[in-house]
């Protein structure tokens, strides 16, 4: 265990190199981000994408990078102008697919399949269909690729006259268009369309004898021009198909979703992940494995606390691995096929995620983050020690002065034990109360981490204490944790947070007369929430808030949440819908208050913040309304998000100065 510890240290010494330069928000921006690590079939090279900031057209553009497992500067594979995203090596490692769009400015149809050398060179377009692809999977054989498109209606002609004479009136929640699968030959360009139904595959997975293909099926579908669809589906279920077309075998019927497909090594098994409840938000993810060719299903992480997330199966088929959340931090796990004790592999204050299993078996590649310094690749032996880093994304990082944070803990109402994490001020002094930043997160079933938070090393840089808490409801700390706000979205979940701040005061680190609160999506509402039950804080910014639930639900795209959350519709829970809705105590804020919006929100619709915002002027509150023309749930152009940041702070800065 000492050396294992070591490593840990050794790990994280590595990921930070401390330097003085303060971070600004043009600095995050540029900081790159890696992800989708990729053994070559051989084992010798590391295939994955990294992110960067265009500054020149206003975008954040993902390329591949391809890097040696024996060390070695990494390698950049593509710089198309529009970026690339979801490299896949090809069975015998000769070339490499990927998906980009490079159709130039006034394409329409979206990405498409391309390929390249791992050595370079121009890419070829494999396909060219009509409308997007949005996922596909090489077959072992290396002949055929699979993929998923949405069909392209077959009255187009006749909707594009009525778009041009102004007759192109739409109803809503009915005449869906659907995506289904797709073979293409590699060689010929030969293409043969695989499945037909009012229905959407996703998630397409060959078998490995290259005969039959694994999918997700759900009724859910797309609908033209429409601002939402209702008609989501949490009932998705895996079906095999005969890569040469034919009847789907169905294999599972659990009323719940069923996703992510995965065939063992000898083609005889199938793991899934599944879920019970289609109603419920907060049901527990598992790891199963069934037959291949239908049968008895078994859960191999029955006893594992949290959901899992997709499994991998070991090269020789006798275990499986999967990454899934640990309180702030995030770990790979492995558990025998025939069941068993589960492994713990990765351990310490890290994050590891979208990691890949070796041909061999013998080692892992991962993204590897922490609150020290953005993420980077690596490579981890399936014993959990012996770390390598593989990619070198951010070498201008050791400029930057890094802030100090931890892991937090206090009891919420009813004794109930919470956890967040408390990034302290640069040059953080013990003993002294600085302002701190309540910093909600969205969800509710999501949580704060100890990954390497720009946003928060900004406001450390500015002299903020920052606490994210994640109170009940909060993912990575069990299902009875994450069930524990249903029907109280307000409840005790704000207890745990004003506790919190308590906690930060008791500590030594908080002013409490310099305390502002700040939150998107869910957190917007919990900002939204907060300032009507308190006048404890000096200032307020909420972001994409809920201000009405009983409104919401007719405006989101997601209306299950609100049944499930306030375990009831509008008009059979009315009471607690009113009573949780901050528009309700909307005369009781006194707190100054920032709101801010995508104007093509979906998730939560703008008219959420207007309603609030009316509101509030109505009753003399001071508050100031900051709408994003083109952006959805968040606020993705980065000049959009210079614009925010630095009205976040000089709203702070006003409010506490």
């Amino acid at each position: 265990m000492r050396t294992k510890i070591s490593l840990l240290i050794l790990c994280a010494a590595a990921l930070a190199q401390a330097g003085t330069k303060k971070i600004t928000v043009e600095d995050s921006l540029a900081i790159h981000r890696v992800a989708g690590p990729k053994f070559s079939p051989d084992g010798n090279w590391i295939l994955y994408t990294e992110t960067e900031w265009d500054r020149k057209d206003d975008r954040q553009v993902s390329h591949l990078w391809v890097a040696r497992t024996s060390g070695g500067a990494p390698v950049k594979l593509t710089s198309g102008e529009k970026g690339e995203t979801a490299p896949q090596w090809a069975p015998d490692g000769s070339r490499i697919a990927f998906l980009a769009d490079r159709g130039g400015a006034d394409s329409k149809s979206g990405n498409q399949i391309w390929v390249i050398r791992p050595d370079g060179g121009e890419a070829e377009k494999l396909t060219s269909e009509e409308n997007a692809i949005s996922e596909f999977q090489w077959a072992p054989n290396g002949k055929r690729i699979a993929f998923v498109t949405t069909d392209e209606r077959k009255d187009k002609a006749d909707r594009e006259k009525r778009k041009k004479d102004k007759f192109d009136a739409i109803l809503v929640d009915a005449d869906y268009n659907y995506a289904h699968l797709w073979t293409i030959e590699v060689d010929s360009k030969t293409k043969k369309r695989v499945t037909e139904g009012a229905f959407t595959v996703s998630a397409p997975r060959w078998s490995p004898d290259s005969k039959s293909i694994a999918y997700v099926e759900s009724s859910m579908g797309k609908q033209e021009s429409s601002f939402f669809d209702l008609n989501a589906d949490r009932n998705s279920d895996i079906f095999v198909v005969s890569a040469d077309g034919g009847v789907p075998k169905r294999l599972t019927s659990n009323p719940g979703p069923d996703t992510s497909p995965a065939w063992s090594p000898d083609g005889s098994e199938i793991a899934y992940l599944s879920a019970m409840d289609p109603r419920s938000w907060a049901e527990k993810t598992d790891v199963i494995v069934m037959p291949a060719s239908g049968g008895t299903p078994k859960n191999l992480t029955k006893d594992f606390p949290d959901s899992a997330g997709a499994a991998k199966w070991s090269p020789d088929g006798k275990s499986i691995y999967w990454d899934a959340e640990e309180g702030v931090h995030r770990h790979i796990f492995r558990v025998p096929v025939s069941g068993g004790k589960i492994v713990h592999i990765t351990e310490g204050e890290m994050l590891y995620a979208d990691f890949d299993v070796s041909p061999d078996g013998s080692r892992l590649a991962s993204s590897v983050d922490n609150s020290m310094s953005p993420a980077d690749i690596w490579l981890i032996n399936v014993s959990g020690s012996g770390r390598t880093r593989v990619s070198h994304a951010n070498p201008q990082f050791d400029d930057f002065a890094v802030a100090k944070s931890e892991a937090v803990h206090w009891k919420g109402p009813d004794n109930f034990e919470v956890e967040g994490w408390l990034t302290y001020p640069l040059d953080y002094q013990a003993g002294k109360k600085v302002p701190m930043i309540l910093s909600i997160h969205g969800g509710p079933y999501g949580a704060n981490s100890a990954r390497f938070d720009a946003r928060a090393q900004i406001f450390a840089a500015h002299g903020y204490a920052v606490l994210a808490p994640n109170p009940r409801g909060s993912t990575g700390y069990g299902t009875k944790f994450e069930q524990a706000n249903v029907a109280d979205w307000g409840g005790k979940d704000f207890g745990d947070l004003m506790a919190g701040v308590d906690a930060m005061i008791a500590k030594g680190v908080a002013d409490p007369d310099k305390l502002v609160v700040m939150g998107g999506s869910y957190g917007g509402f919990m900002t939204f929430w907060t300032i009507t039950q308190t006048n404890r804080f000096k200032a307020a910014i909420g972001h994409a808030g809920i201000s009405d639930w009983y409104s919401f639900y007719g405006q989101s795209d997601i209306p299950g949440l609100m049944t499930y959350g306030f375990a009831g519709q509008p008009w059979s829970a009315t009471a607690t819908y009113r009573k949780y809705s901050p528009i309700t105590y909307v005369d009781k804020v006194k707190t100054p208050i920032m709101i801010t919006h995508g104007e093509q929100d979906r998730r939560v619709p703008i008219q959420q913040a207007e309603e609030y915002f009316r509101g509030l002027r109505g009753n003399g509150v001071e508050a100031i309304f900051v709408r994003y023309p083109r952006e959805g749930h968040g606020i993705a152009e980065p000049n959009h998000q210079i614009d925010l940041v630095g009205r976040q702070l000089e709203w702070f800065e006003k409010h506490l100065n």
